[in-house]
């Protein structure tokens, strides 16, 4: 449990605290005296005998270490708060529990637990929410901590720049840094279709990322992965990944936001390492630089 949870359940223990004793001041004078007279332990001793049955006065003082007109104090407190009720005949004076004084305040009791256990199972809901909340932040932390994001203005209609995205001939001519070029050797513009380009640069390397779309929002998102290929299929990248690509209208120009998540932070080191920012970056400004100049 967090330090946060701690004082608000703290709180609420007082809080409970105050409301049973703020009730039990506002019930009716019977069950106040129900439970003063059972406060006492000579007079519970006494309810608990007559629980088997009705006895005498002397009878019942006889276990008692006690003289006979203390007795009969504790036997008046008892029969005041009606827990108990004597009847004499002749000399004979016996006693007997009243099971409907008692069963009011059983009730009271019963009422008084119906009350605390929803408040504490509220209580426990909320704090496990909290907890839930703590995970969750915590969660979203981790992963933020494998992320590599850029978010710049681009001085393009967004139109433009979905454009030069989404069409094949025109994603090749900004797709990766020149002097490299890039062929796009599938392009399935849907929820788990092929994405492959393939980029040569002029010493001869190589880049081969097939890879697959996950998500398309007209205008809006483009998000894809290297590490599923075309129809869900498993891929083997060399280096796994997944993008998010979002367009907003913003000012003269598009918010364009490229979130790259890895599955852990050492790829996603390693990503950086290789120039993402120098790299993506450059390519950001070949997508604008040809969005600006397309019709």
């Amino acid at each position: 449990m967090s330090e946060r949870a701690r004082v608000i359940w703290r709180i609420f223990d007082v809080a409970v605290d105050l409301s049973i004793l703020s009730h039990m001041a506002n019930q009716s004078g019977r069950i106040s005296e129900v439970f003063y007279a059972l406060a006492d332990p000579t007079r519970r001793a006494i309810v608990s005998a007559l629980g088997r049955g009705p006895e005498t006065v002397s009878t019942r003082a006889v276990p008692f270490a006690m003289a006979l007109p203390s007795f009969m104090k504790h036997l008046g407190v008892l029969e005041r708060s009606g827990v108990i009720r004597s009847n004499k005949v002749g000399r004979v004076r016996t006693c007997a529990l009243v099971p409907k004084t008692l069963s009011q305040a059983e009730r009271w009791m019963a009422a008084q637990r119906a009350t605390w256990e929803a408040r504490t199972d509220r209580m426990a809901a909320f704090v496990e929410n909290l907890h839930q909340e703590d995970l969750h932040r915590e969660k979203r932390k981790q992963r933020q901590l494998n992320d590599l994001i850029i978010s710049r203005i681009l001085r393009a209609p967004r139109d433009k720049l979905w454009r030069a995205w989404t069409e094949p001939d025109l994603l090749k001519e900004w797709w990766c840094p020149k002097p490299w070029t890039t062929q796009v050797r599938a392009f399935e513009l849907r929820p788990g279709g092929a994405f492959h380009t393939f980029m040569q640069g002029p010493d001869g390397g190589t880049s081969d990322n097939p890879g697959c779309f996950l998500e398309i929002v007209p205008q809006t998102r483009i998000v894809f992965t290297t590490a599923l290929a075309a129809g869900w299929r498993p891929g083997t990248p060399w280096l796994s990944f997944t993008a998010i690509i979002s367009m907003a209208d913003e000012a003269d120009g598009t918010r364009y936001v490229a979130t790259v998540m890895h599955p852990d932070k050492a790829t996603r080191d390693r990503h950086e390492e290789l120039g993402f920012f120098q790299g993506w970056n450059t390519c950001i400004d070949q997508l604008e630089t040809f969005a600006r100049q397309s019709r």
